[in-house]
């Protein structure tokens, strides 16, 4: 292992030396740009002659919603690390997220999975009512295993033109606020609701979540090519069982 900073151009062209692929990934929400990251990257891996620059992006906000989101920081500096890519011809396969399903335990503001009673909890979700749709991404187990797949097949002609073509929805699954309800309570036995919280959300996770319950991609999810490179993903339930269910034990102990 080598330490690297994203805004030291010269400390990633060290450790890129040498690399088959490298997988970039900023972090929202912090002072510094992610463009500028994004970019310092690139740069490294053009410097590098890396063959594969892997890119965990999302969509610009501002073209999405036609001008009417034009202040969310995570979607337009990533967005924007995107378009560099192709302006400077860096071989590529870039991935747009979508929520998180980790984000219902561990999430900036505090777990949105709450006990009320010991038999009766809520999922307190920022600005999205319980019917709508929500793209996600359930990060521990499914980024991986895409990320590999497109390495292990990098070196077909006939694959690196179809991934590197456009941006991949790396998504596992989509889901309603109200299903997460139901299937938690299947699984658990508990009473869960889905509480939508709009008064007590603050900036910059506001607009985020105001957007995302507006936005949906307009995709088939999972992507089937990451379906066709034999990506097995994984569901809302396999993570009530393997994260959600231990998460709500401990909770009760304290």
């Amino acid at each position: 292992m080598v330490q690297v900073a994203w805004n030291d151009k010269v400390s990633l062209t060290r450790a890129f030396q040498g690399a088959y692929a490298v997988f970039g990934v900023t972090l929202s929400f912090r002072k510094d740009n992610e463009t500028t990251q994004g970019q310092n990257m690139v740069d490294a891996c053009l410097a590098d002659n890396v063959p594969l620059f892997i890119w965990s992006s999302l969509p610009s906000a501002k073209e999405e919603s036609h001008g009417k989101w034009t202040t969310i920081r995570a979607f337009e500096e990533k967005s924007a690390v995107d378009r560099y890519i192709k302006a400077v011809g860096q071989p590529a396969v870039i991935f747009h997220t979508a929520m998180f399903t980790e984000n219902l335990l561990e999430h900036a503001g505090g777990h949105q999975l709450v006990p009320v009673y010991p038999d009766k909890w809520e999922i307190c979700y920022p600005m999205v009512p319980s019917n709508v749709r929500q793209p996600t991404t359930y990060v521990e187990k499914d980024v991986g295993p895409a990320v590999v797949a497109v390495i292990n097949h990098w070196d077909d002609s006939h694959w690196r033109e179809r991934l590197g073509k456009e941006p991949i929805p790396l998504c596992s699954y989509i889901i309603t606020g109200k299903e997460m309800a139901e299937t938690i309570t299947q699984v658990t036995g508990k009473e869960v609701t889905y509480v939508t919280m709009t008064e007590t959300v603050q900036e910059p996770i506001k607009s985020l979540f105001a957007f995302s319950a507006e936005y949906s991609y307009p995709y088939e999810l999972p992507a089937p090519i990451l379906l066709e490179l034999g990506v097995k993903f994984h569901s809302f339930e396999d993570f009530v069982r393997e994260k959600a269910v231990p998460f709500m034990k401990e909770m009760l102990k304290i």
